[in-house]
């Protein structure tokens, strides 16, 4: 194999590896009923009952908690679909 078949690797494509986790971070909201926000965390991730209220009581009690942590993309999707529940989250790089 001669040199210039051999791809440069790309440092964008690197740097993309090494952008993970994302936190999915869902905040208090008082107005959307408690069971509500249960029942999204519930259809939206495939959590068990017990722990999508003990996720929405964080929330509640401490102003937001990191409901899911992984892939940009995938980070993205859940908040857009907590977004289309009422619901307000944002995502954040994992420091």
């Amino acid at each position: 194999m001669a040199q210039e078949d051999i791809a440069p690797v790309n440092v964008l494509d690197r740097e993309e590896a090494l952008d993970v986790p994302w936190n999915v971070f869902l905040w208090n909201d008082p107005v959307t009923p408690m069971n509500v926000v249960t029942l999204a965390l519930k259809k939206i991730f495939g959590y068990p009952k017990e722990k999508s209220e003990q996720l929405m009581l964080e929330a509640h009690h401490n102003g937001k908690v990191v409901v899911w942590t992984g892939e940009q993309s995938l980070a993205q999707g859940f908040c857009i679909q907590l977004h289309t529940c009422g619901l307000q989250a944002t995502i954040a790089k994992d420091s």
